[in-house]
């Protein structure tokens, strides 16, 4: 797929291999959810790269918000969240070769007609169909999300990357004073967001009063009367 021209798109109707972040499986039942991948070769410099993650999120929950549900939200990065149950979840993935442009693949996955899931995810899932009353047309809802996808890719190419922040910032609740946990691979962060850097890093207010910038962790809401974890 690298190789293929900018905006090449592949759909599959069921994953048996369905991945997220940090290698974890991503439920992919036949008919039920929205797989696709998108290649983009952005000319962005590379310290800008980050936000493609931020904006794919963007683009998922404004094709959400067409069906009126409630309770949408955006956790840091990409996260899309109806009434604090995960929605749909976004990879992204990239290689370069010379001084040509970055190759981007930007997986998504949507739960669009789930009823059902598994006992481990514990109540932490949901789908579009839940959520909305009613079945979802896949290709309905896929076109709906090209078209809001190509939308805007062009207007950061030609309005600056920064609309995707402010655009993320405006959507999320975990973008300004959200008490949080950030598990990092050797540490623990407890505190209260902040907001994000210009490249989409998210900025953590933590307990002992420094300002962190998270590049790359598992962020969990935290409720304010939990006590820190050991």
């Amino acid at each position: 797929m690298v190789d293929a021209p900018e905006f090449t798109c592949v759909i599959a109707d069921e994953q048996t291999a369905g991945r997220g972040r940090r290698r974890r499986t991503w439920l992919s039942p036949p008919g039920d959810g929205l797989y696709l991948s998108i290649l983009l070769r952005p000319a962005w410099p590379s310290r800008k790269i980050p936000l493609l993650s931020l904006m794919a999120s963007i683009v998922v929950a404004e094709t959400v918000a067409r069906y009126g549900i409630a309770g949408l939200d955006i956790k840091w990065p990409n996260d899309v969240l109806a009434n604090e149950r995960k929605l749909s979840g976004i990879l992204v993935e990239g290689a370069s070769v010379g001084t040509e442009a970055p190759r981007i693949v930007i997986g998504i996955g949507v739960n669009l007609n789930h009823r059902g899931f598994p006992p481990e995810l514990g109540g932490e899932a949901t789908s579009l169909a839940v959520e909305c009353g009613r079945p979802v047309e896949p290709a309905e809802f896929r076109d709906q999300l090209l078209v809001i996808f190509a939308e805007w890719y062009e207007a950061a190419r030609r309005q600056g990357e920064q609309l995707i922040v402010r655009r993320w910032q405006e959507l999320s609740s975990y973008a300004c004073g959200k008490p949080v946990t950030v598990t990092l691979d050797d540490e623990q962060i407890i505190g209260e967001t902040a907001g994000l850097t210009d490249t989409g890093a998210l900025l953590v207010r933590a307990r002992e009063g420094e300002l962190r910038t998270i590049l790359a962790g598992e962020v969990s809401r935290l409720r304010r009367s939990a006590e820190p974890e050991h």
